[in-house]
């Protein structure tokens, strides 16, 4: 778990810091993060449907926000992967 919190806020750390070097707005960063919020619910009502299950838990919400709708795709995959 320490090991997944590390990466977790080391990937959070490096977006920043892009965000940070692009000298992009606070409402670019808040858009993309609502946008990858707005995807993992939609794509979680989607997949209710063909019987998979994208669980919303911290993890998953908190890479959507960071990633934004690549970080939902990425989710997605990775339920496909390893299901």
């Amino acid at each position: 778990m320490k090991n997944a919190l590390l990466i977790l806020f080391s990937v959070f750390g490096a977006i920043i810091l892009f965000y940070a070097a692009k000298k992009l707005k606070f409402r670019y960063v808040l858009l993309s993060a609502l946008s990858g919020l707005a995807a993992l619910f939609a794509a979680d009502f989607v997949c209710s449907f063909f019987d998979m299950n994208l669980p919303i838990n911290a993890f998953s919400v908190s890479v959507s926000a960071i990633g934004g709708i690549p970080g939902v795709i990425l989710l997605n995959i990775l339920n496909v992967l390893l299901a």
